[in-house]
């Protein structure tokens, strides 16, 4: 499988399990309506297995739509396979902000620069207390 495909394969998986959750959903309605008691009576809930199918679907929809927006206007690809980045998380040690490919899974870094908190480095790296250290900024 390519990068690309495995891009496509997790961006509309959430898709394929919500239509699949919404058809188990109703299917379990479908056959509880045939049993006695509460729950089974078909008259009061005739139509909720219907609702729940359309649930399923409309939510799947949906997901499918907003996914197909995000690659329409996707503006960062990975310099490696060119699929799209995913969503902008904290680096280790709030050393900066990373972006991790949906095909490759290589993490990008998006600003090169520290996070908006400075951190000296004596804090953030373990065992560098012993000299002091005035910032840790690099040059841009």
């Amino acid at each position: 499988m390519s990068y690309t495909g495995r891009m496509y394969l997790r961006m509309y998986l959430p898709c394929a399990a919500l239509l699949a959750s919404g058809a188990v959903a109703a299917a379990a309605a479908q056959i509880a309506q045939g049993y006695p008691g509460e729950l089974g009576i078909a008259s009061l809930y005739s139509h909720l297995p219907r609702w729940l199918f359309a649930l399923g679907a409309s939510s799947a929809a949906l997901v499918a739509m907003v996914q197909t927006m995000r690659l329409r206007l996707r503006d960062r690809d990975c310099y490696v396979c060119g699929c799209l980045l995913g969503m902008e998380r904290s680096a280790r040690g709030g050393l900066g902000r990373t972006r991790r490919c949906l095909g490759c899974g290589k993490v990008h870094g998006t600003n090169h620069r520290l996070a908006p908190h400075l951190r000296p480095l004596a804090v953030a790296v373990d065992g560098s207390a012993e000299h002091a250290v005035r910032s840790v900024r690099s040059s841009p």
